[in-house]
């Protein structure tokens, strides 16, 4: 998920500067992600229509949708599928539990719920136009998670 949003990056960073093709090997240096993995985040992401490639010496990947109008929730279900903790929490492929017996009493669910939600009010309004301004709605220092 962080390589993809890496590279994503530095296909932004390129649009808004010159927007010339950038290959394999340029992003993989300037976003730190290993090549082999991003040759096959690269085809995900260009299925989903946000980057074209073109072949021959002069090729490469190019950004073609504005970084404002790619949300980071649908960048990272692209790359990691679902986003919910649970099934039964999710917007795009909700499903109840193999072993639920009641959704509305369900503990679990309920446990989960209102920290996704809020998860999920936070993330829902960031684009990729945000990630690369440094525009976050804040930031928790290391010291304030807790040690696992």
């Amino acid at each position: 998920m962080k390589y993809a949003l890496k590279a994503v990056m530095v296909l932004g960073d390129e649009a808004a500067g010159q927007g010339r093709p950038l290959r394999i090997e340029d992003i993989a240096q300037q976003s730190g992600a290993p090549k082999r993995f991003l040759e096959h985040i690269m085809l995900d992401i260009k299925k989903s229509g946000l980057v074209a490639s073109t072949r021959g010496r002069s090729g490469g990947y190019v950004l073609i949708k504005d970084p404002a109008g790619i949300s980071i929730p649908s960048l990272l279900r692209l790359i990691d599928g679902p986003i919910s903790p649970l099934p039964c929490l999710s917007r795009v492929a909700y499903r109840i539990c193999d072993d639920c017996t009641d959704e509305a009493t369900c503990r679990i669910r309920r446990a989960f719920s209102d920290a996704y939600y809020g998860y999920l009010l936070m993330f829902e309004g960031m684009t990729l136009a945000d990630l690369m301004k440094g525009e976050t709605r804040g930031e928790m220092s290391s010291e304030a998670i807790p040690s696992a």
